[in-house]
């Protein structure tokens, strides 16, 4: 009973911050880099229960042990990735000089993964309901359009979330996240070119 409650706990804190990081992004991350680290085993969770869903669509089979490894190693990179930018920003904060500690770090790049697994789950239910190919029909364009708009509505709130990662967690000004966009973007698009090279991810989850 107190495992299930603090379950809970920890999913009403991480849903709570969700909500914030939309309408009080700038409060919720200022305090969200001192929070409970905990609450991020909810996204891990949901980020396991994406790549097991996503597994037969991509493979379009239901065969238990291709499903497993294929959804073992979608997971494990996306959650090394994550680890390895965490430690990324963590050495480069070390190198700019500011203390910079780990649970801060983690926290704040865990909730930009939240636009992130939404487009990626959006997607995904799409190619379910509306497969390709899609024609140029009236309605067909619509749903373009929307999921366009939707698309760069994700993009700009990853995009803010990422500057508050850098703004809090790291304590930079503005100068100095973007010295640090100029490193950290380039190495991104490589590192992406490469999971598309290996069939790993299309668009890299990150």
């Amino acid at each position: 009973m107190g495992f299930l409650l603090r379950l809970l706990k920890l999913n009403t804190r991480f849903w709570r911050n969700v909500w914030g990081s939309i309408h009080a992004p700038y409060a919720t991350y200022r305090s969200l880099v001192a929070d409970d680290p905990e609450q991020l085993l909810v996204l891990v969770g949901l980020m396991a229960i994406y790549f097991f869903l996503v597994s037969p669509l991509k493979f379009r089979t239901f065969h238990p042990f291709l499903l497993t490894i294929n959804a073992s190693r979608l997971f494990t990179t996306a959650l090394t990735t994550y680890l390895g930018v965490c430690f990324f920003f963590l050495s480069l904060g070390w190198v700019l000089g500011r203390k910079a500690n780990l649970r801060g770090v983690m926290l704040a790049w865990g909730f930009t993964l939240v636009p992130t697994l939404t487009w990626f789950f959006t997607t995904s239910m799409f190619y379910v309901v509306l497969p390709p190919p899609r024609h140029e029909t009236l309605p067909g364009i619509i749903f373009s359009l929307l999921f366009i708009t939707f698309s760069i509505s994700l993009l700009f709130w990853k995009g803010l979330l990422y500057y508050l990662t850098l703004r809090f967690a790291l304590k930079l000004d503005l100068w100095r996240i973007i010295g640090v966009s100029i490193v950290f973007f380039p190495g991104l698009f490589l590192f992406s070119l490469w999971m598309y090279a290996w069939g790993i991810f299309r668009v890299p989850f990150v």
